[in-house]
């Protein structure tokens, strides 16, 4: 009797060398699905350099310049616990208390601008918007104007 291997080696009488079993896998529909995923990514999003400001409707207007002017934005607090975020620039800008207003004014006044807007979302205390208000019209010389939006078309 010859001798078995447990395996199917060629000592065995599972028929000599077995064959290497090759797994080709065609992935050629898995990457046309990835780039239909991309380009409906890319389609469907919306890209926003600005995140949105949601400041109260104007009923009655007029408008300025606002290149020539420096621009205080003030943000909603997210929750209870957090106040408003005051920040001196137009969206974009350094992170400031209501104590660096007064200083941001007598840099801008220096450079030349006189106009300053306040963009305060809708959310935002009165008494807030109001302190800033007065920090900005305590420089002498300035013009203080509120940003609103645009009146919705009927």
């Amino acid at each position: 009797m010859a001798s078995r291997s447990l395996f199917g080696d060629s000592a065995g009488s599972f028929g000599g060398k077995r064959k290497a079993v090759e797994g080709d896998l065609d992935i050629t529909p898995m990457i046309d699905v990835t780039f239909l995923l991309l380009i409906f990514f890319m389609v469907s999003s919306t890209m926003q350099g600005k995140p949105d400001l949601d400041v109260p409707v104007a009923q009655h207007a007029l408008g300025i310049d606002a290149s020539g002017a420096a621009v205080v934005t003030v943000f909603a607090a997210a929750s209870v616990a957090e106040s408003p975020r005051i920040v001196l620039g137009d969206v974009q800008g350094q992170d400031g208390e209501l104590s660096d207003i007064r200083r941001f004014v007598e840099e801008k006044s220096r450079e030349g601008i006189r106009k300053f807007v306040i963009k305060a979302e809708g959310d935002v205390p009165h008494g807030l918007v109001e302190e800033i208000a007065k920090a900005i019209k305590s420089v002498e010389g300035v013009e203080l104007y509120m940003g609103v939006g645009d009146k919705p078309v009927e």
